[in-house]
């Protein structure tokens, strides 16, 4: 088995790659065949053999995130010859080993279980919570629709070529947001929950331990796997 892990980090992101290529390493997969995919407007020199680093302009805040599908897809020949891709978000960071087992199973595609869902808060505990309820967006969720998960969107994929066909659709289906002058409210997020509620039956949904939010971890009654890192959004969404 080889796997696509996709890393996003232009501007000040690319500060966290160090530590995520090093935990990625250490905890994610450790006997998996691995090759990170790494989309910035930095320079990096002498990088490991398993790390391929393609040129990214950085798009202002929230482009940055809502064409993330449209970035990953410039790697699509390397991803092509993976069985599974990976994206997960710059800030977060692998702090426990994380097996093929718990990780990949029978279904196509994953996601992570947003946490503040899982924990019940506000605005997550009752309807619309985070969805998209623009009617005009492709991305809109509606009352009679299936609310009961809410993904978060810093962890997702699947197995290749479903997630291919995944990424594709939702290329398409903010593309045309943005001609019709839309932004989805949790942009690529708010796109990604909405094909999951479509095709849920194709979805492994893995425990708000993988997106674990270090900013209120005390709320937490869940032990971490993948930490997603507190921080000044102000100096990162620029």
């Amino acid at each position: 088995m080889k796997v696509a892990i996709t890393f996003i980090g232009t501007n000040k992101y690319l500060n966290f790659l160090p530590k995520y290529y090093e935990n990625i390493e250490k905890y994610f997969l450790p006997n998996t065949e691995k090759v990170i995919l790494a989309f910035t407007d930095g320079e990096l020199n002498d990088t490991p053999d398993n790390l391929k680093v393609y040129h990214q302009e950085h798009l202002e805040w929230p482009y940055i995130t809502l064409r993330r599908f449209e970035i990953i897809n410039k790697a699509r020949e390397v991803i092509d010859e993976c069985d599974w891709l990976v994206f997960i978000d710059a800030d977060a960071i692998p702090v426990d080993t994380i097996t093929e087992e718990e990780f990949f199973t029978d279904k196509p595609l994953f996601g992570v279980h947003h946490p503040c869902h899982a924990l019940g808060m506000q605005p997550h505990n009752k309807y619309p919570g985070a969805f998209e309820t623009n009617v005009k967006s492709r991305a809109h969720v509606t009352e009679s629709d299936d609310t009961t998960m809410y993904w978060q969107g810093c962890l997702w994929g699947g197995k290749i070529p479903e997630v291919c066909a995944m990424i594709d659709e939702l290329m398409e289906r903010t593309n045309l947001d943005l001609e019709d002058g839309i932004v989805a409210q949790w942009h690529d997020e708010s796109h990604i929950n909405r094909y999951f509620i479509d095709n849920k039956d194709k979805v492994h949904t893995l425990g708000p331990q993988y997106a674990f939010p270090e900013v209120f971890a005390d709320h937490c009654n869940f032990s971490p796997k993948i930490v997603h890192l507190a921080k000044d959004n102000s100096k990162y969404q620029t």
